[in-house]
């Protein structure tokens, strides 16, 4: 089967991955032919490569990450799928895709999946992630009625052109026919977040020995706060918990990421003159996982306004390494359904710092509970949440499409 990627973010660096790449090299170790298309990192010129063992078009275009303004963001997302399908046509007019797979955020990227899909008679595979605009305009992103109905319009578009819509749990399933009530029910299907597992060898933790040594971290309590850094994460109770935990001369809470949050997250740890807390940049994904096997928590925070069921991404990558996760969520998710069938981590709504605070003084003082939680969300990780069963889903799904 021939299948094409669209994708926001394609990182090029070995030992660098996203759940989008890990997901085409299942499709391309299956078998498949795969290509991707995605905007260019450093080019200023579109251009076809071989990466990853795939076939990959990079398109010029403007930065699509780590934005601070909502209006470049809102510009570069809105002429990606123009240069998407102008990079098309220079260079991949010529092939015949049977699948399309296509992520949300960005809805705008619609525009190009339409024409492809059209072009090729293929099927496309959305992959919901977030539901926009009501999710942007739920945090004060999206402010006026004007940029939400465009949006709104695309949003449309975007259920009804695909054939089959993978979202992340139940009730985001439910929120999408509740709101959308043209939407065929037979054409919403289950795809949780997912990710390539990845043994935990001795090197790493070797390397984490070193890391422990190199900052101080030996003999410490750490909270790990890793990924994106933005808009969505309220960032705020990360500041609330570390001045709670300053208390405790060993806990430290350890930042590893980037995104237009986090200058003003370093600035809350510096206004309020926060010892316990370490900020690193974003690392390749092999760093990653040495640096996270040092903590004893997952941080999970979001915003507490949210109205969509928000399910965030990182809790994989928190299974995965045996972490217990410590959640402060919104009161419309059912982000606590997830916990408790994996049995890994206790939460709190966002607002209730006392109800956090109990948390993770539960967590703290309970290491046995806390290896009982890691060992559970790494068991579920490994039956639901593996990239290869997030394969496995959507060929089950697509099979009567093809």
């Amino acid at each position: 089967m021939k299948v094409l990627f669209l994708m926001l973010d394609l990182p090029n660096e070995i030992g660098s991955s996203n759940l989008y790449l890990d997901l085409a090299l299942e499709f391309y170790d299956n078998g498949h032919n795969v290509f991707i298309i995605a905007p260019s990192l450093n080019s200023k010129k579109n251009s076809i490569n071989i990466e990853f063992g795939m076939k990959v078009l990079r398109v010029k275009s403007m930065k699509q990450k780590g934005i601070g303004s909502i209006f470049l963001k809102g510009l570069a997302q809105t002429l990606l799928p123009f240069q998407f399908k102008k990079a098309y046509k220079q260079y991949l007019s010529k092939e015949s895709f049977d699948l399309i797979l296509m992520p949300t955020p960005p809805i705008t990227l619609i525009n190009a999946a339409s024409y492809i899909k059209k072009s090729n008679n293929a099927k496309l595979y959305l992959i919901l992630r977030d539901i926009y605009p009501q999710g942007a305009a739920d945090i004060g992103l999206v402010k006026s009625k004007l940029m939400y109905n465009y949006l709104r319009y695309l949003e449309i578009k975007t259920y009804k052109t695909a054939d089959i819509i993978g979202c992340m749990s139940p009730k985001n399933i439910d929120f999408i026919l509740k709101n959308n009530p043209f939407v065929n029910k037979e054409n919403l299907t289950l795809l949780p977040n997912w990710q390539k597992d990845m043994p935990l060898l001795d090197s790493l933790s070797k390397t984490s020995t070193v890391i422990k040594q190199k900052y101080g971290l030996e003999n410490k309590f750490i909270v790990l706060f890793g990924g994106t850094i933005g808009y969505a994460q309220r960032v705020e109770n990360i500041i609330k918990l570390g001045i709670y935990c300053s208390k405790y001369e060993d806990v430290r809470i350890v930042i590893i990421g980037s995104g237009v949050k986090k200058k003003y997250l370093q600035q809350l740890v510096s206004t309020h003159k926060l010892k316990n807390v370490y900020f690193f940049d974003q690392l390749p994904r092999d760093e990653y996982i040495a640096f996270a096997k040092l903590a004893d928590i997952g941080l999970i925070t979001i915003d507490e306004r949210f109205t969509v069921p928000t399910i965030p991404s990182k809790t994989v990558t928190y299974f995965s390494l045996s972490l217990p996760i410590l959640a402060v969520i919104d009161a419309h998710t059912d982000y606590p359904d997830l916990l408790a069938a994996a049995n890994a981590g206790i939460w709190s709504i966002g607002g209730d710092d006392e109800d956090m605070y109990k948390n993770f003084d539960i967590l703290y003082n309970n290491r046995k509970l806390r290896i009982e939680m890691g060992k559970c969300g790494y068991l579920y990780f490994l039956n639901h949440l593996t990239a290869t069963k997030a394969y496995t889903n959507i060929m089950n799904q697509i099979k009567e499409y093809l």
